[in-house]
């Protein structure tokens, strides 16, 4: 296989854009490590792309992501066994009803789709340096685009919207993929936000709910395949024009203009400074 020395790890990837993700990096040969919530779920998404790519090396390691102790525990689990490292595809991530704070004490969504890939990326990042040419995949929205900006409410302190907190995080995925490749300038390692589509998943479903009903019935008639979801993910990930392109953001395949919001650089250093101090990493 001619990628079979290179690795890739995906979370979320037991459903919807990031199992599809998976499928298809498998079918050229990728090493897949997949970061997932269900033993059960993986061992059902490992069988299914194997038996569909003949692809034998993938493989799980299990982690909560509402967890940053888990988070740790995962990461030197995955630097324990595995000695290399080329493309970390940032995927999972979740919209809730209603707002509920996690053991640690954030927001669910603000730490699960922000937070504790923000850590996990760092405590990673040497391993993708010493590939010879790391690449950090952060799955964005044009959700982004609908965002709010307010340091006082990053876990919904003052008013919680499921929609509009998802779009702050999903912003927050644009402000930490920039700042990220600014550090990581002179490396080999690149850092891009993606937009995979509005996709018929679980994760969709989930807005199958309460007021967003309406929205989501209307929004089915647009959605697009988990496989189609996907593509641009995979794009981003392995093509071979994109080797010295960073901090941009991707839509169909394509370099697309984000929002003027998501590009504030003060926003993007003070979302930074907080995410290192709340997830007790050092400058």
């Amino acid at each position: 296989m001619a990628n079979e020395t290179k690795t890739v790890l995906i979370t979320g990837a037991t459903d919807g854009v990031g199992k599809q993700t998976a499928m298809q990096l498998a079918k050229t040969g990728y090493h897949i490590v997949m970061m997932v919530r269900s033993k059960q779920r993986a061992e059902q998404t490992i069988a299914e792309i194997s038996a569909a790519t003949g692809n034998k090396q993938i493989e799980y390691i299990l982690v909560d992501l509402s967890s940053l102790a888990q988070v740790r525990k995962a990461a030197a689990e995955f630097l324990d066994k595995y000695p290399t490292l080329d493309i970390l595809i940032n995927n999972a991530g979740l919209i809730v009803p209603d707002r509920q704070i996690t053991a640690d004490g954030f927001e669910q969504s603000f730490e699960v789709n922000h937070l504790s890939h923000f850590l996990l990326t760092h405590l990673l990042h040497d391993r993708l340096k010493a590939s010879p040419q790391g690449r950090i995949v952060n799955l964005s929205s044009e959700g982004h685009r609908m965002a709010k900006f307010d340091p006082q409410n990053f876990n919904a302190e003052k008013s919680y919207s499921s929609l509009g907190q998802y779009c702050f995080t999903k912003l927050c995925n644009i402000y930490f993929t920039n700042e990220l490749a600014e550090r990581l300038r002179g490396t080999n390692v690149t850092a891009n936000a993606v937009h995979p589509g509005v996709v018929r998943s679980s994760f969709a479903g989930t807005m199958d709910k309460g007021w967003l009903k309406p929205l989501f019935a209307i929004s089915r008639l647009f959605m697009i395949s988990p496989e189609q979801g996907a593509a641009t993910s995979v794009y981003a990930a392995t093509d071979p024009g994109l080797s010295k392109v960073t901090a941009r953001y991707f839509k169909n395949s394509k370099e697309n203009k984000p929002s003027a919001l998501s590009q504030n650089q003060a926003n993007q250093k003070l979302l930074w400074d907080y995410s290192m101090d709340k997830c007790g990493l050092k400058s």
